[in-house]
């Protein structure tokens, strides 16, 4: 009589049955089920893990024990998400001008427009200058320099009497490794890494590797509260790779665990450590991102989450500057404001981004359908089959 399988047997016939990332795309033509959640979900966290700060409350205890490893999740969660869904993007688009088109045109519409308003509109109402030094001051001229990654907070006079003084949208400071993100997924197009899995994987592995080294060594992208810019970039490239090898990742809530276990242990340790949490907090996202929880239709349709992040700062800092009960409650500010940003992020959805994103269809012309059947492996071990739509 056979012996009995052993509980490793068991689990690893379990993890092989078990459907890999490119099953998921592919049964929910191309995209994630969870990802639109996700997306709503973490803008929504974000615009209230900042409602204390804005408001002015005790911040000395917001990086230590779980709720700082949690606030420390929010932003790389974000980008990991990115990596994994703008490859498919890369992927589809399959060359660098239009790839780098519908980045811009997801982007920068929405931004400048914010941008503008903050400027034009948030500044003049709460500067403490007269309006002719307010738009004579270079701060002025320079805050439209965010709309092309040169990161500026300030605008002349305006909240300086704020909890967070001096600060219209500290949301921004993503805006450069985003950009740097786009800039190297081009290059990958242009030399045909993106379609390239094993190279990619093992140049972004001794990367970490190096990475690491360096922070024990000299500090390197290493910060006392939130993660540094240079890490989140690593974050990107490892939703890319998840993406890359989306038909042998295999989804199932034991590795999940596993994921999320390591990920606590390892950002529970030294932030040297930092780099090497991207693989199992990327899984984490990727794993959420592709489960079936779908939003209702009408929600669905208003992608609101990045008109949130987006909006949310300033919105927050004008209500502390106009209203002294808001200092030093942020549930208080959290509840007033949320409102208040999900109607302008759902006007810039509608009138601004929603209108811009039609004229994606004409930049990819005949492409290939995410629906296509599979194809065979190319060279150097990518797969470009079951490409995810083109999204932020």
């Amino acid at each position: 009589m056979p012996a009995p399988p052993s509980l490793r047997d068991d689990l690893l016939r379990r993890l092989r049955s078990a459907p890999t990332a490119g099953d998921i795309l592919r049964a929910n033509t191309g995209e994630g089920p969870g990802f639109n959640a996700l997306r709503l979900a973490l803008s929504l966290l974000i615009l209230g893990a900042h409602s204390g700060w804005v408001a002015g409350m005790d911040s000395s205890h917001d990086w230590v024990g779980l709720q700082g490893l949690f606030r420390l999740s929010l932003v790389p969660a974000f980008f990991a998400l990115s990596g994994f869904l703008v490859t498919g993007s890369a992927l589809r688009t399959g060359a660098v001008r239009p790839f780098i088109t519908l980045r811009f045109i997801r982007i920068v519409p929405a931004l400048l427009v914010e941008v503008t308003l903050s400027a034009l509109v948030l500044g003049p109402i709460f500067t403490t200058y007269l309006l002719s030094d307010y738009f004579h001051d270079i701060r002025f001229l320079e805050y439209f320099g965010n709309v092309v990654g040169r990161i500026r907070f300030e605008l002349p006079g305006v909240f300086e009497t704020n909890p967070l003084p001096n600060t219209v949208n500290q949301n921004l400071w993503t805006l450069k490794p985003e950009f740097y993100c786009y800039i190297l997924m081009a290059l990958m197009i242009f030399f045909g890494i993106v379609r390239n899995r094993v190279l990619f994987a093992a140049l972004v592995a001794v990367l970490t590797l190096a990475a690491t080294v360096t922070a024990y060594q000299f500090g390197f992208g290493v910060t006392p509260g939130n993660y540094h810019w240079t890490v989140v970039v690593f974050y990107f490239f490892a939703g890319c790779i998840y993406f890359q090898w989306r038909d042998h990742l295999k989804m199932h809530w034991l590795l999940f665990l596993g994921s999320l276990g390591a990920s606590l242990v390892l950002m529970s340790g030294d932030r040297e450590l930092a780099f090497l949490v991207t693989p199992f907090l990327t899984y984490c996202v990727v794993y959420v991102g592709l489960l079936p929880l779908k939003l209702p239709e009408a929600i669905r349709k208003l992608d609101v989450s990045y008109g949130i992040y987006l909006y949310g700062f300033p919105i927050q800092q004008a209500l502390v500057a106009r209203f002294d009960v808001l200092h030093g409650d942020g549930l208080l500010l959290f509840l007033v404001s949320t409102p208040l940003v999900i109607g302008f992020a759902l006007l810039s959805w509608l009138f601004i981004e929603k209108p811009f994103l039609r004229v994606k269809r004409y930049i990819l012309g005949n492409r290939p359908s995410p629906a296509s059947p599979p194809q065979p492996m190319a060279a150097g071990g990518s797969n470009a089959a079951s490409l995810a739509p083109a999204v932020r």
